[in-house]
Formats: C-alpha cells, structure tokens, sequence
C-alpha cells in the first residue's frame, strides 16, 4: 500500500471512527434523556453497546441488562389468564405504561441489590462456582419437578432457558445466603442473640414456665404477655416457623428456630378449623437480629450509586430508587395503596 492509498485509508478510517463516535453520543443522549422513547434502531444498539444504566464504585449494570428483566417480567405477567381470579393486565394504555415503569424501577432497584452483594461477597473470597450453581439447580428440580416442566415454563412465562434461570435468580440468591451467613459470623450481636435464646432454652429444659420466660429473654411485642402471639394459619408466618409448627403437637416446644429476623422456640397452645384451614394458637420467645436488610441498606452507602438515566434518581437518604418526577412518585403512591386488582402491583 504506497502512501496515498495509506493516508486515504487512514482519513475513511478516521471519519467513520468519528461517525460511530457521534452516533453512540447520540443514541446516549436520547436512551438517558427521553428513556420512554421506543425506538428498534436504539433499541438494538444498547442491546450491543454497555450502556449503563447504574454506575457504582464496584462497576456499572447495563441498560441491556435491565431492559431484558423488564422484557421477561412483562412477558410473566401477559402470558397469564389473570382473569379467573378477578385481576387484570395491560400495559398497552397510559395506565398501563406507568405501571409497567413500577415494575422497571423495582428491578432497577434488584439489580443493584445484586451487583452490591456480589461486590460485597467476593471482597470476602465469597465465590459462587458454576458447579454450586448447578447442584442448586439439581436440588430445586427435585423439589418442584423435572427439567423439562422448569424448561417449558420459564419459556413460556420469562422467555428464558436454564442458563438464563441460573444467572438471573440462582446465582444472586446464593451469594445472599453465602453472604449473609459470613456477615453474621462476623456480628457480635449475632452471637449475643444466639446465647440469650439459648439460655431460655436452658431455663425451659429446667421446667421454667415458658410465661416465665418469655418475659425474661423475649424481645418481641408478645413479651409483655409472657409470649402469647394468638391464633395464626401457615400463611401467617415466616416460612421457617410455619415449616416447624405444622409439625409441632399440641402445648409441645420447638427447638431454638433461625428465621431471616431473630431467632424463635415457639409453643403450640392449641390448633383447629376455620374455614377450611388450620390456624394456630401459639405462643413464643423471640431475640430479634440484624435482619440482611438492614446490613444491605449500610453496604449501599458506601457504593455512591448514581443513574444516568433522567427517569430515576438514586435517593441516598431512602437507600432506593425513586422516580424523578413528582406525578409518578405520588402515581405509585396511589398504587400501592388500591393496587385496582393489578397483579404487577400485588406481587
């Protein structure tokens, strides 16, 4: 190649270099300043340029990224016949558009729970492998079914095939609990609720009543009362306490129970009917810990989040994601409170 052809080379380089350039500020501009804009051309281009959408110390989570959760979340929610249980969903109206935005910033707000935890998790040499992933797969499979039941339906409700499964639910809910576990080996306070809910172990093993008790180490509202929580069905309570008193006998003690608040030794007074379910009388000792929320919510302070996009703001104070204008804000608000028989907005 002489000179010429070089230099000639090197200046069509150069302009489309600078066009690309100019095209990708472009494409910015708008995904981040009118994020509402629907457009296939953009669309395509975030789907191959890493965009961000949320920026911290520890990295950054793509536009792409939260676009694909969005799309199979709304895909969950339009795949279902909702009807037949007296609720509704429609994106496609003004209405509809506002609440499918909800449902962006909740997992908005997700994504950058994971990315922190597994921030959070590594700088502890907290490593989730692919061979873990996998036997947490092979377990809930024998817990809920075969593989091609889970394959034909995270297709049918998500979209997603298992590799999707693993990276999206798998993989960020095992470096919580390994996290979680490390952060409370670490917590003092941990160790402290552990030794006071076993000394009224202790005190109930040496015929101690368990009002007695109670009153003595339970930091729930039920203390006062000498433990006495009412009557509960299944649905009522934390999954780990529904687990252990639908096995307990009548005024029989639980062992000491580890729920994702505190730990518990719960007494079940009585059980009966009501309207085609068992309820509980129960009774309890509870020592509260440091919940992974409120370990979360300190590990966000030191992340310096911010969101491009002029659509969401991170709130600092509130440790979330909140909407940048005021309607929508005041729109969820309203939302919350008469969900209008929305399952995007119940669950």
């Amino acid at each position: 190649m002489n000179n010429k052809k070089r230099i000639k080379f090197i200046t069509i380089l150069g302009a489309f270099l600078i066009l690309f350039f100019v095209y990708l500020i472009l494409v910015g501009t708008v995904v981040y300043l009118w994020p509402k804009k629907e457009n296939k051309i953009i669309q395509k281009t975030v789907s191959v340029i890493p965009y961000p959408a949320v920026i911290h110390k520890a990295g950054f989570i793509t536009l792409e990224k939260l676009d694909y959760q969005l799309l199979a979340a709304r895909k969950f929610y339009e795949s279902q016949d909702f009807s037949r249980v007296g609720l509704r969903v429609d994106f496609s109206t003004p209405d509809g558009q506002k609440r499918l935005a909800i449902k962006k910033k909740n997992i908005l707000s997700k994504l950058i729970e994971d990315s922190i935890i597994k921030a959070e998790a590594k700088k502890r040499g907290i490593l989730v492998t692919q061979e873990l992933v996998d036997q947490e797969v092979d377990r809930k499979l024998k817990e809920y079914g075969t593989g091609n039941q889970l394959k034909d339906f995270l297709e049918k409700f998500y979209g997603w095939d298992i590799q999707d499964f693993k990276e999206n639910i798998v993989k960020p809910d095992l470096y919580q609990e390994k996290l979680f576990s490390q952060l409370k080996k670490d917590d003092p306070t941990y160790l402290e609720a552990r030794e006071k809910i076993e000394k009224a172990q202790k005190d109930l093993t040496e015929k101690i009543s368990f009002s007695e008790t109670a009153k003595k180490y339970s930091q729930g509202e039920s203390a006062k009362n000498g433990g006495a929580l009412g009557w509960f069905s299944a649905n009522q309570m934390l999954p780990e306490v529904a687990q252990v008193v639908s096995k307990l006998q009548k005024n029989q003690l639980s062992e000491i129970v580890e729920s994702s608040i505190g730990f518990h030794i719960i007494q079940m007074e009585d059980v009966k009917e009501q309207n085609g379910e068992q309820i509980f009388k129960l009774n309890q000792i509870f020592v509260p810990i440091k919940s992974f929320a409120q370990w979360l919510s300190e590990m966000e302070g030191d992340y310096k989040i911010f969101i491009p996009s002029r659509e969401f703001y991170w709130d600092s104070q509130a440790g979330k994601v909140q909407f940048s204008e005021q309607n929508m804000r005041e729109y969820e608000q309203d939302l919350l409170k008469n969900p209008i028989n929305d399952p995007s907005i119940i669950f």
